[in-house]
């Protein structure tokens, strides 16, 4: 049913695509079971105008799963979660971040698949106030579970924001490097174009705009 409900939403088989997902939730036996259910949902919310739908469920789905994010962001949350996840890293060598074990938890894969959709969709309707906690959770969760495929997109974007924003550039760029060497070690390719994606915009202020 989820490979189904893939193959329709890819064809814009809009309500093929929630009358299979209503089949999925009805016999779901546990959570892991809704997980892909969810993200198809949260997909069709998107592509048929409803993003704040989507967030809503993006939200919602990161709170029953443990890693809700505040619901008040302000400038001292920010700086709160940025300094522990410096303190985090501070200890942490390159080759002790690409050494870390995969993520295997199921409940936190999806979390971090959440996170960095949330990411992508919350611009569509103006709530770009958050976006600088997700990287940060992305890495918390990350070094207390290990690496999955999207763990480099939270280093990529981690390390934009520490150039870009806060002008950390030598920082910034070396866990934009760091999100590069750990894409080539997951085993999955699927996330490879976001990973480059968000690398280069640090890249480009520092690398010959060929290499970047």
């Amino acid at each position: 049913f989820n490979l189904a409900a893939k193959c329709a939403l890819l064809n814009a088989e809009h309500e093929s695509v929630q009358a299979l997902i209503d089949q999925i939730m009805h016999n779901a036996k546990c959570f892991e079971d809704k997980s892909q259910a969810i993200s198809n949902t949260i997909t069709l919310l998107t592509w048929s105008g409803n993003v704040l739908g989507a967030i809503e469920l993006v939200k919602s789905t990161l709170s029953s799963l443990g890693e809700g994010l505040p619901t008040k962001i302000t400038s001292s949350v920010i700086k709160q979660n940025l300094d522990n996840t410096k303190a985090q890293l501070a200890s942490l060598s390159d080759d002790t971040l690409l050494s870390y074990p995969a993520m295997v938890n199921p409940s936190k894969i999806l979390a971090l698949e959440l996170f960095t959709t949330h990411f992508q969709i919350l611009p569509l309707n103006h709530q770009t106030a958050v976006m600088p906690l997700i990287p940060l959770k992305i890495i918390q969760i990350s070094l207390a579970y290990g690496m999955s495929p999207r763990a480099p997109i939270g280093f990529a974007q981690y390390g934009n924001f520490l150039a870009l924003v806060r002008d950390e550039f030598e920082e910034g760029y070396r866990y934009v490097k760091l999100a590069l060497s750990l894409m080539k070690k997951t085993a999955s390719r699927a996330h490879d174009g976001s990973t480059i994606f968000w690398s280069t915009h640090t890249r480009i202020h520092i690398e010959p705009m060929q290499s970047s």
